[in-house]
């Protein structure tokens, strides 16, 4: 566990090396933000799941949503007989 933790930071690092500079160089600061605003959760989730923490699915989030609404278009659309 703790050589994948270190791989998966030396990843982030990795990944934050070749890509904060350039946005910064080139004064790009939305998208440094949407960058850090996207990679910080992935971090912690990749942590989770490297830690066993067990996080959450977000395909469960997903279904939770979009489940009624099928129902209720499902029930909508179906054929009267």
């Amino acid at each position: 566990m703790f050589l994948t933790l270190i791989l998966v930071t030396l990843a982030y690092i990795i990944i934050i090396l070749l890509e904060v500079p350039r946005l910064v160089v080139q004064k790009k600061w939305r998208d440094l933000a949407a960058f850090s605003f996207l990679l910080l959760p992935a971090m912690l989730y990749s942590y989770g799941i490297t830690l066993d923490l067990n996080p959450p699915n977000p395909t469960d989030l997903i279904i939770k949503i979009f489940h009624p609404l099928s129902t209720g278009l499902g029930q909508l659309l179906t054929p009267a007989q």
